[in-house]
């Protein structure tokens, strides 16, 4: 084999180990894509559950309340609707006492938000 034959081959292999490499690459950041998807979804749905918990039952109590309140900074940009985060924000605003009406919101909210991970 010729210089020029060894060289165009040692160039076409290193082409080839590129593509390959990249390839790879390519397999392995969809994957780790896919596993922080499903990862964030299930932190999404175990925070709709905690926050929705208290209101199953129709009514929000002091110690509830509570709860709710504290866990409101850690789900605002955690993957809940806007619309249950509003909710949870009012009512950590209204104090010792969850307005009927907010309660009713955060009840909606809860459905809406089951409905929309069911899907």
């Amino acid at each position: 084999m010729g210089k020029v034959k060894v060289r165009k081959m040692a160039a076409l292999f290193a082409m080839t180990s590129v593509v390959i490499f990249s390839a790879g690459c390519s397999v392995v950041e969809d994957t780790a894509s896919r596993a922080t998807d499903q990862l964030t979804d299930a932190a999404s749905k175990e925070l709709v559950r905690q926050a929705c918990a208290p209101v199953q039952d129709g009514s929000i109590d002091a110690g509830e309340l509570k709860v709710l309140s504290s866990i409101v900074g850690s789900v605002e940009g955690g993957g809940l609707p806007n619309e249950m985060v509003n909710v949870l924000n009012e009512l950590a605003d209204s104090g010792d006492k969850a307005p009927a009406a907010l309660q009713e919101r955060l009840k909606t909210s809860c459905d809406n938000a089951t409905a929309q991970s069911e899907q």
